[in-house]
């Protein structure tokens, strides 16, 4: 990494936060590609280390957890998880990557169909 881009790395600011969980390595793999592109966005690890998590009511960038669904519903434990750390955003990838959906409390919403590493960061990160 060049001196300038060091400089700019650090003055870049974290927007969102971002986790996974249960997913296939297929899937991981086209997310992590597409997070290697984005200073702005920080890799938490494991996922039950977000923040939002820890429930202390302080509201920071904005949290999505990524997990793997068969179905076009979420699980009632991921659902109970999103209401327990509200304003956690989860995105639901079907196996083969091709077809994401946006879950908060507010709202669910295919955002992609045939995802692409790029096309998904832009649309989940997306302010609403």
């Amino acid at each position: 990494m060049a001196v300038g881009d060091e400089r700019l790395h650090a003055r870049c600011m974290i927007t969102t936060r971002v986790a996974f969980a249960g997913l296939s390595p297929m899937c991981e793999e086209i997310l992590r590609a597409g997070l290697t592109q984005r200073r702005d966005i920080d890799l938490i690890c494991p996922w039950t280390r977000l923040p939002v998590l820890g429930g202390d009511g302080v509201l920071g960038p904005v949290e999505i957890l990524f997990v793997e669904l068969e179905a076009d519903e979420l699980p009632p434990a991921l659902r109970v998880l999103m209401v327990a750390a509200e304003p956690l955003k989860i995105v639901g990838i079907t196996p083969d990557a091709s077809r994401a959906t946006l879950f908060t409390l507010q709202e669910q919403r295919t955002i992609l169909i045939g995802a692409t590493a790029s096309r998904l960061w832009r649309r989940a990160t997306h302010p609403d």
